[in-house]
């Protein structure tokens, strides 16, 4: 349940969070228990969850934690996930942390215990078995029920942290382009249950609104957002389908989260770099909700020192030596054979797949047009030649999402982040920045970097934490990201290279100046956002 499930599960079902009070104590147990559904007998099937779960698991047990349950597909029927919490609750002690995990479908349906919810639906989490009507009925289980679990967790003295990578309701940020994968969503359509056989034990009821002080809630996105799988690299560098929350969640348990290397993931830690990087990972379809609503110094689990280079890990940059693929639509054997020449003569290791579902980029060739895997325009207007900037300018972004991961920034489009008609204002925003003044520049979808910020005549500034800069939408259309940069010691030097590179196909040598910069940085921050843009009248 994430979005509405996640806000309503928080705010209503959990009740209000406070703070935790303490660090857990050397002698806690971290136990946990990790669901992940792809197969169902009567709704869509997926394609990461399982892999989240496994991610998960594989992450606690790395980091030394004993005491783990992982269930699969058939394996996560209702009755042998409760008994498994109830187990784990039974043999928990005072100060222990539990992880409960779930990646599948969500689902929302009317309230079963009258004025229990503000809007009168209630969140549920959808299990393999779940039907409309019969014995399938029984497989849900209810947002009223989690809390009484999790209020009872509390009565022991236990802390919980509740990752639920799925959603209820809700819609994309943006369209998917029908040309992109098949990218699957993990909302079951609507549907009306029959003769119900559910009957809950114990019995559903209002949440006290006491509030739960012991629980760190992750939701995959907001109230608004349906969210899709995304592709990301797993241990081999080979991106396949995963839900970002769970696949983030598993990095910062893994020690990639904890900027001071003290082997205490805390709250401030984890909740920035959740927070900013399934933004980049899901190219800003998703916001997670993370609950209590505040970042802060309250430990959430005790993970050990990092391992050796995780602070440069970013994990989201494909492998230097991986081919980007490429699937072609609508050419004839003639374009076919051009667009194969200029594959091979461009910088990167380029393939050419007859699958779209196992493509990184589409390119069109009717349309003249290339679509991101997560279904988006990217450029306009691109015949073969253009696709080496094409495809440089995807490499460029997910190297800089990685160099992110550490140390994101909070770069937002505002009003929205879903598709912005030419002649409309958006407002770029940074907050957290650090050092006199950011550095602001824009990949274009064709692979041309636009610098930006600060330009010779802007004058030196003390600098604010935030900063805005309005920009019109006008043509080249397609998807933009802006990146910005903020540093404690100079960024001159940086700013200086990236000035030269103004309104040439150079991308990739963007990211590298990055890469380079950061590494002999104080103080570095930076992160990377989409911006998509499309003209007044184009029927999309």
């Amino acid at each position: 349940m994430t979005g509405g499930a996640g806000a309503r599960l928080a705010a209503a079902a959990l009740g209000v969070f406070a703070t935790a009070a303490g660090a857990p104590s050397g002698a806690a147990t971290v136990r946990g228990l990790a669901i992940g559904i792809d197969r169902y007998a009567s709704l869509p099937d997926l394609e990461g969850a399982v892999a989240d779960a496994r991610d998960i698991h594989a992450a606690l047990a790395g980091a030394g934690f004993g005491d783990l349950t992982l269930l699969e597909n058939g394996e996560a029927t209702r009755a042998r996930i409760v008994a498994e919490w109830r187990g784990l609750l039974a043999r928990a002690e005072p100060g222990d942390t539990l992880v409960l995990s779930y990646a599948g479908h969500g689902g929302q349906e009317p309230e079963r215990i009258a004025g229990s919810e503000a809007d009168g639906r209630d969140e549920v989490l959808l299990l393999g078995g779940f039907a409309e009507s019969g014995p399938g009925t029984r497989e849900r289980l209810f947002d009223d029920e989690i809390d009484l679990w999790l209020r009872e967790a509390g009565e022991r003295g236990t802390r919980v942290v509740f990752v639920a990578d799925s959603c209820h309701s809700g819609t994309l940020t943006r369209r998917m382009d029908p040309r992109a994968p098949a990218r699957a969503v993990r909302n079951a359509p609507p549907y009306t249950i029959d003769d119900d056989m559910l009957a809950l034990d114990p019995p559903a009821g209002a949440p006290d609104g006491a509030g739960h002080p012991h629980v760190d809630f992750l939701a995959a996105g907001q109230e608004h957002q349906s969210v899709p799988e995304i592709a990301a690299p797993d241990e081999n560098g080979i991106r396949r389908p995963r839900g970002a929350l769970s696949w983030l969640f598993a990095r910062a348990v893994r020690g990639e989260a904890d900027v001071d290397d003290d082997g205490v993931l805390r709250r401030a830690e984890l909740w920035r770099f959740i927070r900013e990087n399934v933004r980049m990972a899901s190219d800003a379809r998703q916001t997670p909700n993370l609950m209590p609503n505040r970042g802060g110094d309250e430990p959430v689990l005790r993970i050990g020192p990092a391992p050796d280079g995780a602070a440069a890990a970013g994990g989201d940059a494909p492998d230097p030596g991986s081919a980007v693929r490429i699937a072609v639509l609508g050419a004839d054997a003639e374009t076919l054979a051009a667009v194969r020449e200029e594959a091979r003569a461009m910088p990167e290791r380029v393939e050419i797949v007859a699958r779209r579902d196992s493509a990184d980029l589409v390119w069109d060739a009717r349309r003249r047009e290339v679509v991101t895997r997560m279904g988006d325009v990217a450029a306009r207007g691109v015949g073969p030649a253009g696709l080496a900037g094409a495809v440089g300018k995807w490499r460029a972004a997910r190297d800089i999402a990685a160099l992110s991961a550490r140390s994101p920034m909070r770069l937002r489009i505002l009003p929205h982040d879903g598709l912005h008609r030419e002649g409309s204002r958006v407002t770029v925003r940074l907050e957290g920045v650090r050092g006199a003044r950011p550095t602001l520049f824009d990949l274009s979808g064709n692979g041309v970097v636009h610098y930006l910020y600060p330009l010779p005549e802007d004058p030196p500034a003390g600098g604010p934490m935030e900063w805005e800069w309005e920009f019109e939408v006008t043509a080249p259309f397609g998807a933009d990201h802006l990146v910005a940069v903020s540093a404690v010691s100079s960024l001159d030097s940086l700013n200086a290279a990236l000035a030269r590179l103004d309104g040439k196909p150079a991308a990739r040598e963007a990211a590298r100046l990055l890469a380079g910069a950061a590494a002999g940085a104080s103080g570095w921050s930076s992160g990377i956002q989409g911006l998509f843009t499309a003209p007044a009248e184009d029927g999309r």
